[in-house]
């Protein structure tokens, strides 16, 4: 009678055991499905049954894949994966095993459940049962896939933005560094993000300054900074202009990160700096122009009056030659008068806006011609002549009366600078790649002075004694090397000597010109 009574007591706590465990299953959110060794199930929670809107009866000891997933056969059978069977070995060794099921449910909706497998062990240790607990996780399943596309592409917009974008922390750590940084600085996104800083590249004095500007309003809305000009050094140490747009990125109200943008100002620079040569090259030429004009148009018209002065200058010296005073006055009426006339001789010529007469040429026989002419005269009797001029040169197209003054104005001007005495080297080739002759005149003399180099070429400027020069001779050389398509330049190191470079290319095609460039030039 006694264990008859202590039977009921126990078979009662049983039950009042099962009905409690029951009741916490029960009161979980997820769902809960103990499956026993032959894929039927043992029990489920409230949460399986209202999911599925099925009864107790309607489950407890029934095949789970008919349960689970409305299916006659079992999952393996028809070509699909059993989540159990599957990971038996896994879950007997991890304990638990979690992962997604993607399926479709009743109404054809795509939806996703978050899966947690685990082992039911008895007290010999022998697995006897499975417990299954799953929840719906789609709603966040795809909020995270959205955010994982939007982060993707996020990710390819900064990547693929030809400015630099850097996002870096508030100690100035670098977080992102994306292509345009790597290409702008030399430094690998690998090698910023690892260990980079801001003042790898960015004077952090500047950073700071910067941080100060985006706390105030003065720049740009608070928070941000405006188009700023500023430099950036690279891997190499070489400094880069740049502008730079910044923000400060906040989190609840705190400072959490700053990103910057900066966009490569070189070519934006060189563009600028080439549009103002552009510009003072169109103010020089329109000068140029009106000079020309005036000068062309005296020229025309003090012509005939000096040529009437030499002849009556003549003929007075002819009538004083007992009078050596007066005779010395006539002589030195006709020779300024002679300079006059070489000044108007040297206008005119530079009046020319189109090349004379067009023929082919070598450019030893321009150089040797030229030195023909000047060699034998005592200014040239102690300067050593040097030429280097390559034998394969093709032949050079362009007036040659033109540009034998070209060489014999900058011959003359070197022999002048050595006074007389020094070296004169001559040296000629043709640059291939850019299909161009290249010609250097250089001389031994003092050299031009840093101050002066700009102005050599000016109008009227000399720096011979009065009366030595009309300071027209480099002017004349620089319009003609330009009507041939060319440029000169000078190269006059502090250890003396001058060198002038002359790059003339070889397909020339002369200018046609529809109107006179200089008034009275055709008179």
């Amino acid at each position: 009678m006694e264990k008859t009574k202590l039977g009921i007591e126990g078979t009662d706590s049983r039950k009042k055991d099962k009905n409690h465990t029951q009741l916490i299953l029960d009161s979980i959110p997820y769902r809960i499905m103990v499956v026993n060794m032959d894929m039927t199930i043992h029990t489920v929670n409230q949460s399986f049954l209202n999911e599925f809107n099925l009864s107790d009866d309607d489950v407890r000891g029934k095949p789970c894949h008919l349960v689970r997933y409305g299916l006659n056969r079992p999952c393996d059978e028809i070509g699909r994966v059993c989540n159990i069977r599957q990971r038996l070995d896994e879950i007997r060794e991890k304990k638990s095993v979690s992962f997604y099921k993607e399926y479709l449910n009743d109404n054809d909706e795509t939806r996703y459940d978050v899966i947690t497998i685990a082992p039911i062990f008895n007290k010999e240790g022998e697995l006897v049962q499975i417990l299954e607990v799953s929840r719906d996780v789609t709603e966040r399943f795809l909020l995270e896939q959205e955010a994982r596309k939007s982060n993707t592409f996020f990710q390819n917009m900064i990547q693929s933005t030809v400015d630099g974008i850097v996002v870096s922390d508030t100690k100035g750590n670098v977080l992102i560094w994306n292509q345009g940084m790597e290409v702008l600085t030399g430094y690998s996104a690998r090698e910023m993000t690892d260990s980079g800083h801001l003042s790898s590249f960015y004077d952090i004095d500047v950073a700071k300054e910067n941080m100060r500007k985006m706390r105030s309003d003065q720049h740009g809305p608070p928070g941000k900074l405006n188009p700023t000009n500023m430099m950036i050094t690279t891997k190499e140490g070489e400094k880069i202009p740049v502008t730079l747009s910044a923000s400060i990125i906040n989190i609840d109200g705190k400072e959490t990160a700053s990103v910057g943008v900066f966009r490569d100002m070189r070519e934006v620079l060189q563009m600028r700096k080439d549009l103002e040569d552009a510009h003072l090259q169109l103010v020089e030429s329109e000068r140029i122009a009106s000079i020309g004009r005036m000068a062309a148009g005296v020229a025309h018209e003090i012509n005939n009056p000096l040529s009437g002065i030499l002849i009556f200058a003549e003929l007075l010296k002819e009538n004083l030659k007992d009078n050596p005073q007066y005779f010395n006055d006539a002589n030195e009426i006709i020779q300024q008068t002679l300079r006059c006339k070489r000044i108007v001789s040297d206008l005119l010529e530079f009046s020319r806006q189109s090349v004379g007469k067009i023929s082919s040429f070598g450019v030893a026989e321009l150089i040797n011609k030229t030195l023909d002419l000047l060699v034998n005269q005592a200014l040239f009797q102690n300067i050593l002549i040097t030429k280097e001029i390559d034998s394969e040169l093709p032949s050079m197209v362009g007036d040659m009366a033109q540009l034998q003054q070209v060489f014999t104005n900058l011959f003359i001007n070197a022999a002048d600078a050595m006074e007389g005495n020094g070296r004169l080297d001559i040296k000629a080739r043709f640059e291939s790649k850019k299909n161009q002759f290249h010609i250097c005149v250089s001389d031994t003399g003092p050299g031009i002075p840093e101050n002066l180099r700009e102005k050599i070429f000016d109008f009227f400027f000399t720096t011979k004694a009065p009366g030595k020069g009309t300071g027209l001779g480099l002017t004349i050389t620089k319009n003609i090397i330009s009507l041939h398509g060319g440029s000169i330049a000078i190269d006059s190191p502090p250890e003396g000597g001058t060198t002038f470079v002359i790059e003339i290319p070889l397909g020339f095609v002369a200018k046609t010109a529809e109107e006179p460039l200089f008034v009275g030039l055709n008179n």
